[in-house]
């Protein structure tokens, strides 16, 4: 990098903690499971299996300027993407450990970021079961060797290959599984590629 270099690390929601205690940081996993649990980042780097590999963020934006006819949003030209070396835990691991009941569909995963108005929805975004369950999905704590920046979703990054960095979800701190299919404004309303 450059002096000059410029880095934007792109957020739906505007309340964020400025700090967070890794000490008293929990993930918890909950709903459609045999047992609900609440993971220390100790906890995650400790008693699970560690992964690593690189994958792309590519904002779902990217190149929106360029659309005929012109789409809503913020008007990204070309570079809306970053690509790096994510270290975590495998979702799978971590729905194995709470054990996923029968009929279990969709796995929904949310973020401590808050909206700035009661009448904005929470950011909370979800995959199908199989998906989350791919082995390729994981929890990253760790990007390029370091602890994940606070910027970029410092404790705990959901990491979705392959899929808009929509999917990922920074500052994780929650996973809940469903029996039938999430519906969260930000999977039924936006973001969706019209017919």
């Amino acid at each position: 990098y450059t002096p000059n270099d410029v880095f934007f690390v792109r957020w739906h929601l505007s309340g964020m903690p400025a700090a967070i205690d890794e000490n008293k940081f929990r993930l918890s996993v909950s709903g459609h499971v045999k047992k609900e649990l609440s993971l220390s980042l100790n906890d995650l780097k400790t008693k699970f299996k560690p992964s690593t590999f690189a994958a792309l963020a590519a904002c779902a934006g990217n190149a929106r300027s360029f659309c005929d006819p012109r789409v809503p949003g913020g008007q990204w030209q070309n570079g809306g993407m970053g690509n790096a070396l994510w270290t975590g835990v495998k979702v799978k691991d971590i729905l194995d450990a709470a054990g996923m009941k029968p009929g279990a569909f969709d796995v929904a995963f949310n973020g401590m970021d808050e909206p700035p108005l009661p009448s904005v929805p929470d950011f909370i975004k979800s995959l199908r079961v199989d998906h989350a369950m791919d082995g390729e999905v994981m929890i990253a704590y760790e990007m390029n060797g370091e602890p994940l920046p606070l910027l970029n979703g410092f404790p705990l990054k959901l990491i979705v290959p392959g899929w808009y960095a929509t999917y990922w979800i920074g500052m994780l701190n929650e996973i809940k599984v469903y029996p039938d299919t999430f519906k969260g404004y930000w999977m039924e309303k936006a973001y969706r590629v019209p017919k």
